[in-house]
């Protein structure tokens, strides 16, 4: 006789997915969006979306005065989960760069800069708006009475660029599901900020966020941290006033060598205290290894590899890429063994992974990134990149989000950016030549996908991926983050064009909209006139 075999009861969750969690969810990231832009735009305050725990998420404190009347923790998470996708947009995490882009091309083009000379005959009219009945001079200049006219001008662009958008967030939003168990459960990745966002996720009587306000140590370092922010801010108003000197400086140890920086930052130190140790003490050691490498090339006068400070070495950025992509590259070889059962999983095979708490089956998962990426290839080919550039800037694209994403979830640092952008990558691997003019263009336009450097999305869908882990049913919550992610693009897309209507991005307190996209155009036109050969140009 067959012995019985042991079935674990499946443990019941609290209902997370509810009508006031949903509504929640809408409102945080409605304000939230507004709230951020506005704060940058026209405050030239904080800006709260720019790190990769966006604090415009905003917690609900509605059960430390109503206890049991406020969302539970599960309800909370859903809110959580879908704020950290959605309030990656706003900004420059994608809304500042895509704007940009698209007003750039047409409004600046003069005799001088030649973009209509070396340009315009290789972007299609479907790709950026065109300055119809002067829409972007309306924009950039601000004339609120031509809003309803001027936002036509921008509808078919900003459809098809939605597609592309889109079509990448499913791709790596399937991606970090396929991965969630590899760097979770079998690497076990720290996630600091996701250990955060739960512990203010969770209010209720008793809770975590609970006991954190009634420890007295913890009002101990508020109290220490206000002291010497509040006294520093006297000196911003009164320059007489003595300052504390934390907020920033740098210092060189010695001649030649790179300045490195001096920086209190209450806020890294946060989020570090959840990091593991040895891989904090790696980044000071590679501070001072990279500091030395380039005293090496100040001194030995190797002019690539110069700089005052060590990001302005550009020997030692192109460096810095290499190693994220191999280390990237080295993750995907680390999990070839999970990925085989995900895939055979996929294709209804023996032998495949357990996907039942996951976000999604494998078997979406796996066809959603394929097609997520195959639609995202044939959409640059429709913008004239040629083959050959496709298939060397969609495995770059995704090798480096790939090494930012693990790179936020295993150290927790809050600002974490690349100076090298994939498109760069692939001009600089050809040579402008071989690439060619159509390419290049096209290619400069993939700067919307930069986000400042942070990572396009993939860093905050999988901090939203983990944050659901355990906690909630996955498959139901999969939906609310999406439905969260749509929503923060529309919201930060309109409020982005009623800002430059009604008082012209000019005006705004963001030189984002174009002085980076003009920096692109003129490096597009100058490598077409001094075409940059294969491998670089070694200077």
């Amino acid at each position: 006789m067959a012995e019985p075999q042991h079935v674990e009861t499946p443990i019941e969750l609290p209902r997370a997915v509810t009508g006031r969690a949903v509504l929640a969810t809408l409102l945080v990231i409605v304000i939230g969006v507004i709230w951020a832009d506005w704060a940058v735009y026209y405050l030239r305050a904080s800006r709260l979306t720019r790190s990769h725990f966006p604090v415009a998420a905003v917690n609900l404190l509605v059960n430390l005065r109503r206890p049991g009347r406020g969302l539970s923790k599960q309800e909370m998470i859903v809110v959580l989960a879908a704020g950290l996708a959605a309030m990656s947009v706003p900004y420059d995490g994608l809304m500042e760069p895509l704007i940009g882009m698209l007003g750039v091309p047409y409004y600046f083009a003069s005799a001088e800069n030649g973009w209509g000379f070396y340009l315009h005959d290789y972007i299609p009219t479907w790709l950026v708006p065109q300055n119809t009945g002067g829409g972007l001079f309306s924009w950039f200049e601000g004339e609120p009475t031509s809003l309803g006219l001027s936002v036509s001008i921008w509808a078919t662009p900003l459809l098809w660029w939605m597609t592309f958008i889109l079509s990448l967030a499913f791709a790596f939003f399937c991606f970090v599901v396929i991965m969630r168990k590899q760097w979770n459960d079998y690497e076990r990745l720290s996630y600091p900020l996701v250990e955060v966002g739960l512990m203010m996720a969770d209010t209720s009587p008793g809770g975590s966020l609970r006991k954190i306000l009634e420890s007295r140590l913890f009002w101990a370092g508020v109290a220490l941290v206000m002291v010497l922010k509040m006294w520093n801010v006297i000196g911003y108003f009164s320059p007489g006033f003595p300052m504390i000197p934390m907020e920033g400086g740098q210092f060189a140890p010695f001649a030649d060598y790179p300045r490195l920086i001096r920086r209190f930052s209450f806020y890294a130190i946060g989020f570090g205290y959840f990091a593991p140790l040895d891989v904090l003490f790696s980044v000071w050691v590679f501070i001072l290894v990279a500091g030395t490498e380039v005293y090496t090339f100040n001194r030995v006068g190797y002019k690539i590899g110069e700089g005052n400070v060590n990001w302005q070495s550009e020997a030692l950025m192109w460096q810095s890429y290499g190693a994220l992509l191999f280390m990237a590259g080295w993750s995907l070889w680390m999990a070839r063994v999970h990925l085989r059962g995900v895939w055979r999983t996929a294709l209804n095979r023996k032998g495949g992974s357990d996907d039942t708490g996951e976000l999604l089956t494998y078997r979406t998962a796996c066809f959603g990134f394929l097609s997520g990426v195959i639609f995202a290839a044939c959409w640059l080919r429709a913008m004239n990149m040629e083959w050959s550039a496709i298939l060397t800037f969609l495995p770059l694209l995704l090798l480096t989000l790939i090494g930012i994403t693990k790179v936020v979830a295993e150290l927790g640092l809050a600002y974490v950016f690349y100076p090298v952008q994939p498109f760069d990558a692939v001009i600089h691997i050809w040579g402008s030549s071989l690439v060619g003019v159509p390419s290049s263009v096209a290619l400069a336009f993939t700067r919307v996908l930069g986000s400042a450097g942070k990572g396009f999305l993939m860093p905050a869908l999988n901090q939203a991926v983990r944050s659901v882990q355990g906690a909630v049913r996955p498959k139901r919550v999969a939906g609310i983050i999406w439905l969260g992610l749509i929503l923060g693009i529309t919201a930060a897309l309109a409020d982005t064009l009623y800002f430059g209507y009604s008082e012209g991005a000019y005006n705004l307190m963001s030189g984002g909209f174009w002085n980076g996209p003009k920096a692109t155009m003129n490096g597009v036109v100058k490598t077409i006139r001094t075409p940059i050969p294969a491998g670089g140009t070694g200077r």
